[in-house]
C-alpha cells in the first residue's frame, strides 16, 4: 500500500464553501467576499537568508527575493565578510590513559573528536594567550570604531572555555585600568571539574530581572563572550567586531557573524577574526548564499520511506512483529518492558551482524528512515505500520551499539594533556567578490585555463605534502576515479565550466562532501577526523579539485 497525497489546503470548490456573491450588491462587497472564500488558500512564508534544501522542499521557491547582496548595496546591513583576519591554533595532545585493545566498548568519533578539541580549547595557557591577541586588536582596530563605541563578541567553544575567557579578561582589564568590563552570556551549567552550579545571573553580577542584553546596551561594556547563545537572532548595532574561538561552518557561520551587520551611525567596517583554522571556509559560505539561495526545491519522492522501510525488513535483523510489539509498548508507556524487548533485540542485532561496518551501516538505515518519514508526513500520508516503524527506529536504533558510557570518556578525555600549543598568525582573507558569470547553454565569459590531471599525479602531490601509507593511497585512488565516473558530477562541471568561481567555492565543496561520504559508508573514519584530510586545502579539497580539473579537461 503506498503513501496517499495530503491535501492540506480547502479548495474553493468545496461545497462547505457558499457563494453568496450572488446577493450581493456593491462590487466592494464582491471583492470581499471572494476574499473570504479563497484566504485559507492563502499561505505568506518568510524564509530565512539562509534556508536548508529540505526548507525549499517543503515550502516551494519563493516567488520573491530581496538578497544579502541588495540589502548591502542599498545601506540596510553592512557587509561583514569582505575579509576575514586569520589565526591558525595549533596543538599537541597526550593521553596516558589507552583503552584496552580491541574492546567491546566504543564512543562516537563525533563525541571523542569534540572532546578532545575542547581539551585544547579550554587550556588555560591557550586562552591566556589568545586573550590577550584579542584583547589588543579590540583596542587598537575595535575599539575606535564607531565613535569610539563599538563592542566586540567572543564566540568560545564551550561554556567552560568561555567561562576561562571571561575570567581572564576580566582581570587584564583591570590590571589595564579599562573604562570597560566584559559580560559572559550562557545557559546555566554544573562546572565538570567542581561540580559547583555557575549561573549567568551570578557570574554577571545581574540584578533581579535584568536581562544581560539589556546590561551589554550600557556604554561601559564592551566585550560580550558568548557560549551557545547569542549566535542567531542578536540586535546590537554597536556590536562591530567578532573573535570566532568555536568552528562555525554553512548557514551557522552566515548566522553568527553577521550579528555584526546592523547599521549604526558611524559604522562603516567590521573586524572578524578567526581562531579555528576556519576563514576561507566562513568566506565561502557567504559568497554561496549572497546573492539568495543557491538551491532549487525538489519534488519530494513520495515512495523513499516505503523503499526504506522494506530495506530495513530485508536485513532481516527485525521482524513485522517486532516493530509493532515495540511500538506498542512504547504507546503504552512500559518503559520497563520496551527496556527487556531493546535488550533481547541488541543481542540478537550483534548476533546476526558481527562486523561494526554492518551494525553501524543498519543503525544509518534506521536514522534515515526516521528523518525521512517524519519530514515526508508534511507531504503524504502512510498505512500505520509505517508510523509504528519510525517510532521503533527513533527507540531502538540508537541503542543497538553500546556506547561507552560518557562518565567513563570523560576519565580519559581528562587524562589527556596540552603538551604543546601556539597561535600563529596566517594573515587576512578576503572575499574577492566579484560577479559570477550567467549560467547559460551556450559559452560565455572566459573559459578558465585547462590543466590536465592524472589520479597519479595527485598522489604524487599528496605524497610530497603528507604522510600517507599505501594502502590510504589505493583507496584515495579508488574513491577519486569513483567519482570521476560519477555522471551528475560531469554534467554540473560541464554546465558550469566558464564559472571558475562556482567551481572553485562551492561546488568544490559538495564534491568534498560527497567524498567524505563515501569514506564515511567505508568506515574510514579515522581519516575524517584527521586534519590533514579535512583541512582546507587537505587531502579531500585535492581529491574534489583533481575530479573537477578532469571534468573540465573533457568539457574543453
Amino acid at each position: 500500500m503506498g503513501a496517499g497525497i495530503r491535501l492540506p489546503f480547502r479548495s474553493p470548490d468545496d461545497p462547505d464553501i457558499e457563494d453568496a456573491t450572488d446577493t450581493i450588491s456593491t462590487d466592494e462587497e464582491k471583492i470581499a467576499s471572494i476574499i473570504r472564500q479563497y484566504n485559507l488558500n492563502q499561505l505568506f512564508v518568510a524564509f530565512t537568508a539562509t534556508p536548508a534544501p529540505a526548507t525549499l522542499t517543503l515550502f516551494g521557491h519563493p516567488f520573491d527575493s530581496y538578497t544579502e547582496a541588495e540589502a548591502i548595496s542599498e545601506g540596510y546591513i553592512v557587509d561583514v565578510a569582505s575579509s576575514i583576519i586569520s589565526f591558525k591554533t595549533l596543538y599537541h595532545l597526550h593521553c596516558p590513559v589507552v583503552p584496552v585493545p580491541d574492546q567491546e566498548t566504543e564512543y562516537p568519533k563525533g563525541v571523542v573528536a569534540k572532546a578532545l578539541k575542547n581539551v585544547a580549547f579550554q587550556d588555560e595557557g591557550l586562552i591566556q594567550y589568545k586573550a590577550e591577541v584579542m584583547l589588543r586588536i579590540f583596542e587598537q582596530d575595535v575599539a575606535p570604531l564607531i565613535g569610539g563605541r563599538a563592542k566586540a563578541m567572543i564566540v568560545a567553544s564551550s561554556r567552560v572555555a568561555g567561562l576561562r575567557y571571561f575570567e581572564i579578561i576580566r582581570e587584564k582589564l583591570r590590571e589595564r585600568g579599562a573604562p570597560y568590563a566584559a559580560l559572559y552570556a550562557f545557559s546555566d551549567f554544573i562546572h565538570p571539574e567542581t561540580e559547583q552550579p555557575v549561573s549567568e545571573h551570578a557570574a554577571n553580577g545581574l540584578n533581579e530581572g535584568e536581562q544581560i542584553e539589556e546590561r551589554f546596551e550600557q556604554d561601559d561594556y564592551r566585550l560580550l563572550v558568548v557560549a551557545n547563545k547569542f549566535q542567531t537572532g542578536f540586535d546590537q548595532p554597536l556590536l562591530a567586531g567578532m573573535f570566532l574561538d568555536k568552528p562555525v561552518t554553512g548557514r551557522n557561520a552566515i548566522q553568527t557573524v553577521s550579528r555584526l551587520n546592523r547599521c549604526h551611525p558611524g559604522k562603516n567596517g567590521v573586524i572578524v577574526v578567526d581562531f579555528t583554522n576556519n576563514a576561507a571556509d566562513i568566506i565561502k559560505a557567504f559568497t554561496k548564499y549572497r546573492r539568495g539561495t543557491p538551491f532549487t526545491p525538489d519534488e519530494p519522492d513520495s515512495d523513499l520511506s516505503i523503499r526504506l522501510y522494506h530495506e530495513i525488513l530485508a536485513t532481516e535483523g527485525f521482524k513485522e512483529n517486532d516493530i509493532s510489539r515495540m511500538a506498542e509498548l512504547i504507546a503504552t508507556g512500559n518503559d520497563a518492558r520496551a527496556q527487556f524487548m531493546v535488550n533481547a533485540l541488541r543481542i540478537r542485532f550483534l548476533s546476526a551482524f558481527t562486523s561494526m561496518t554492518a551494525r553501524k551501516n543498519v543503525v544509518r538505515l534506521l536514522a534515515r528512515y526516521a528523518r525521512a518519514y517524519r519530514f515526508q508526513t508534511c507531504f503524504f500520508s502512510f498505512p500505520e505500520q509505517y508510523g509504528r516503524c519510525a517510532i521503533f527506529a527513533e527507540y531502538v536504533g540508537p541503542q543497538l551499539i553500546k556506547q561507552g558510557p560518557v562518565s567513563d570518556l570523560m576519565k580519559l578525555v581528562r587524562a589527556t594533556d596540552v603538551i604543546k600549543a601556539s597561535v600563529r598568525y596566517q594573515g587576512e582573507v578576503r572575499n574577492t567578490g566579484g560577479t559570477p558569470l550567467q549560467r547559460s547553454s551556450g559559452r560565455t565569459g572566459v573559459a578558465p585555463p585547462q590543466t590536465r590531471v592524472s589520479v597519479q599525479d595527485m598522489i604524487d602531490e599528496i605524497q610530497r605534502t603528507y604522510a600517507i601509507s599505501d594502502e590510504e593511497a589505493l583507496f584515495i585512488k579508488e574513491v577519486t576515479r569513483e567519482k570521476m565516473a560519477d555522471d551528475s558530477i560531469r554534467e554540473t562541471v560541464h554546465l558550469h565550466r566558464n564559472d571558475r568561481l562556482f567551481l572553485d567555492g562551492t561546488y568544490r565543496g559538495q564534491v568534498n562532501g560527497k567524498i567524505q561520504e563515501r569514506y564515511s559508508d567505508h568506515g574510514r573514519f579515522n581519516e575524517l577526523a584527521d586534519v590533514k584530510y579535512t583541512d582546507t586545502g587537505g587531502i579531500f579539497d585535492i581529491m574534489a579539485m583533481t575530479v573537477i580539473s578532469t571534468h573540465l579537461t573533457e568539457a574543453a
